[in-house]
């Protein structure tokens, strides 16, 4: 913890820990943790995954290479690392818990091609695979070896509009695209029926989430508030994806022919991890040239603040956090400071609420869908699954 809590670190979550003011080891079972001010999300901070601890001898071994030499105390140990291939890893015969882990080895395969994902479940190359190509899942469902899993997550897909560029400075407008997009439809194009359009800014299954009346489909309406922005004939735009997948593509080039149907012609870039780091999250409000930007957040702790602060939070404007939309409500920023400053759950909820009606009025995004995780595995596996953050959970794997 203090290692994540020093700015000088640079690390990717400190935002996470930049509250805390000190730890200290009470005796061998306690530890106390003194913040620099009250935080009352702070307990679920603490079951994010980037709080997992690491060896203090392994970080003085290795220091900042420590991502590539992971140790550890859990049920499997790393045995071989390609790191452009795949790793493999192998039961730890010192784990904790007795009887597990079942399985002798994993491997870790990336696939990036869909249908070659597809071909080794079916072969039996692979045990398991995710994400599942939605396009893949119903031919899938019919190999009488595997079963296919939709399970629930917390993974919320969404398009921010830049609310300091024009048009997008304008609330008409942005009512406007709102009203534009057919999210039943973008549910069965792009996610072939495995999302649910979106009933707020945050998915339900957050703790504090409030649902609202979702937008309706009214292309009519959408030209009619265009008109009233000063935009009769619509305008020209950009829209970025935050990732080039075949599901990324897919929204693309649907909501690109949505906007077009209502005047607004928008050209389409699919991001690769090294063009979102330099164009999107490495850029401040004044040199960003980010306009309409397609991503999706899952919110690790569960709760709301992780799920809103880094969203829609005044100070997380990139290169900070993810405010995309470089949105900015000093009533919003004051409900998410002074829910963290309560500990009563009516009050956070009160705050939360607050927070997240505005939010919706003001629509700085276009809430597209909250994703289903459909993930597919051999019958003779058992006890790996995917949770709703879209970690994987598997210390209780078996293969029969």
């Amino acid at each position: 913890l203090d290692r994540a809590s020093n700015p000088e670190n640079s690390l990717k979550r400190y935002n996470l820990y930049k509250n805390i003011a000190s730890t200290e080891a009470v005796d061998p079972a306690t530890v106390k943790i003194t913040l620099k001010e009250p935080f009352s999300a702070f307990i679920n901070i603490l079951a994010h995954p980037a709080t997992a601890m690491i060896s203090p001898a392994a970080l003085k071994k290795y220091g900042k290479e420590i991502g590539f030499h992971p140790v550890g105390t859990g049920p499997y140990e790393l045995l071989t690392w390609n790191q452009t291939d795949f790793v493999k890893v192998k039961k730890f015969a010192g784990y904790w818990q007795k009887g597990l882990p079942k399985l002798d080895t994993i491997t870790w395969r990336p696939v990036v091609d869909n249908n070659t994902r597809a071909a080794m479940l079916q072969t039996g190359e692979a045990q398991f695979a995710f994400p599942i190509p939605y396009e893949q899942a119903a031919l899938l469902s019919k190999n009488s070896k595997l079963e296919l899993v939709a399970s629930p997550s917390i993974m919320q897909r969404y398009i921010s509009m830049n609310v300091t560029q024009k048009p997008f400075d304008n609330p008409k407008v942005r009512e406007a695209i709102n009203y534009a997009i057919n999210r039943q439809a973008l549910v069965k194009v792009a996610f072939a029926g495995y999302a649910t359009p979106a009933t707020g800014v945050l998915p339900p299954a957050i703790q504090y989430s409030q649902r609202y009346q979702p937008w309706p489909y009214d292309p009519a309406k959408a030209r009619e508030l265009l008109k009233e922005a000063g935009f009769p004939n619509g305008f020209s735009t950009t829209l970025w994806s935050s990732h080039n997948h075949s599901t990324a593509q897919k929204v693309l080039q649907f909501t690109q022919q949505q906007l077009a149907q209502v005047g607004i012609k928008a050209q389409v870039t699919a991001m690769d991890a090294g063009q979102r780091a330099a164009e999107v999250e490495g850029k401040g409000q004044k040199e960003s040239g980010v306009r309409m930007f397609y991503t999706g957040w899952t919110a690790s702790t569960g709760e709301a603040d992780w799920a809103l602060s880094p969203l829609f939070a005044s100070q997380n404007w990139p290169p900070t956090l993810f405010n995309t939309a470089f949105y900015s409500n000093p009533q919003v920023d004051k409900a998410l400071a002074d829910a963290l400053k309560t500990t009563k759950p009516e009050e956070k909820a009160r705050l939360y609420k607050e927070a997240q009606d505005i939010i919706w009025k003001e629509s700085p995004w276009v809430p597209l869908v909250v994703e289903k995780l459909v993930s597919a595995h051999n019958k003779a596996l058992t006890g790996f699954y995917i949770m709703p953050d879209t970690g994987f959970s598997f210390d209780d794997a078996d293969l029969k």
